[in-house]
This record gives structure tokens, sequence and C-alpha cells, in this order.
């Protein structure tokens, strides 16, 4: 018969557990709602650990223009922030930078993405598209994809993410009610959204969260949105309200490639 008072080990499913004598017997006496907090913190624990021990832990951030140091600056300081500017200049790369080293601070428990369904003027909806929701939205996910090969260091890292939902992704269209905690909301290309859908989505902000919004009026997909844009109404009306950033991008900030900035500026001409 084992030796309950010195401590010791015992397996059960595979996997082992150690205890010791005053654990096991003061176990007995918790209430159910303190054994429940302490089963919630050894799961949340286990899932960190999970996280790190796969190597995907995050890389350290770091720069490439004063911008992108003003944005990371801006969300580690703000509720909210607005950052617009070209395609290139990496404004979702620090978002998604941002909230996985939150993560894996602990300051976070997720990265939510928000984006609207909002493509060409023939495009089909997504549920008219074959297959699951995950499949369905797997598109829409392209810019995080591109951007967790430079955050992570590990390329089994986007799959991790999402399979275990630390990174969640949701469609604009269905984020009405929705009372989103303990996160980084992502909601980009916030310039195919008009400021009732934008004022939605700040709105869904709940506790110990900030969100970032980001788009690029040069890319507006529908007309509808040319004079009556989410993005632009939001970062001027809430400019000079405590606890928001604004950032904005210029042509000069385009790190992607090169080449990027004179195309664009062929296209203005």
């Amino acid at each position: 018969m084992p030796d309950y008072t010195s401590g010791g080990d015992f397996n059960r499913l595979g996997k082992s557990y150690k205890f010791d004598y005053l654990t096991l017997t003061s176990n007995f006496m918790l209430s159910s709602k303190e054994k429940r907090r302490i089963r919630r913190s050894a799961e949340k624990m286990e899932k960190r650990t999970t996280f790190e021990g796969r190597g995907m832990d995050v890389n350290p951030f770091f720069a490439k223009t004063d911008s992108q140091e003003d944005l990371w600056k801006s969300l580690n300081k703000n509720t909210v922030t607005i950052a617009v500017g070209p395609a290139g200049v990496g404004k979702t790369l620090v978002a998604l930078w941002f909230g996985l080293s939150a993560i894996k601070a602990k300051a976070f428990s997720k990265v939510i993405y928000v984006r609207s369904d909002v493509g060409c003027a023939h495009q089909r909806g997504r549920g008219a598209l074959p297959g699951s929701m995950e499949e369905k939205m797997a598109p829409l996910l392209g810019p995080l994809v591109d951007n967790l090969s430079v955050v992570c260091r590990s390329h089994g890292a986007g799959d991790y993410l999402m399979d275990k939902k630390i990174i969640d992704a949701m469609l604009l269209e269905d984020i009405r009610g929705r009372s989103l905690n303990d996160c980084l909301i992502i909601f980009d290309e916030a310039q195919n959204a008009s400021p009732d859908q934008v004022k939605t989505v700040l709105s869904r902000v709940g506790e110990n969260s900030h969100i970032i919004v980001t788009g690029d009026t040069k890319q507006i997909d529908l007309d509808v949105f040319k004079n009556h844009n989410g993005l632009l109404d939001c970062y001027h009306r809430l400019a000079n309200i405590d606890n928001v950033g604004t950032v904005r991008f210029t042509k000069s900030d385009i790190v992607r490639n090169g080449v990027i900035a004179d195309i664009l500026a062929a296209y203005d001409d």
C-alpha cells in the first residue's frame, strides 16, 4: 500500500499526477466553487505551457519604421487604436505581434480578428461558398497567416493557434450583441464598413480588452463606402478622446517591398 503521507505519484489515462498528503486532504475541504476555480486555473496554465512547449514562442518585436513604433506604443497605452495607411506598412503585422506578445505575457487570452465580408461588386456572399464555416473564413485570414511566420518561431504556429481558438476569426456581420473580454480585437479592412458598423464593433470591447481598427482608404471596394466611410469617420471623430490613439502611415512607411510605393504613386497620378 502506498505511503500517502510522504507524497507520491500515480498514473491515470496515461497522465502522471504528483500529489502530497496535505494537498490531497485539503482538496476535500474546498467548496465546489473553489475547486472549479482551481481547475480552470490549471487548465489555463496547461494551455499556456503547451503553447510555449511546442516551440511557438513569439519573437521579440522590432519596428522597421517610426510609424510602426508609434503603433506599438499606442497599442500598449490605449484601449482603442486607429491605424490608417497604405498597403505594405505593417498595420496588421504589428497588431498581431502585439496581441500574441500580450498573450505570452498573460495580459490577454486571445486575439479576435474581425473583418467585413465585402469584396468586389459581383462577389458572392460568404454563405454561398461551399464547405464549413472555417473553410469559408479561410480566405479572409490570409493577412494573419502571412504574418505568423514573422511573429512566431514555429512553422506550425498558425494551425495550432487557430485550432485552439487563441486566434479566433469573426465576420463583422456576426459581431452584434457580443461582449469580447480579455483579448485584442483586430478590426481589419475597416474602410469597407459604414460608421454604424464601426460603432458596433467598438462597442463590443469588453473587460480587459483592447481594439485596433485598421484600413486603407485607397482600397475601398464598393462605392457606397467612398462618401460614407466608417474608417475615416472614426479616425476624425475619436481623435481627441482620452484612451484613443491614432496613427497615420504614409507611402514612406511601406516595408513589404520597395516597388509598392512606386506602383501606388503611379496609380494616384
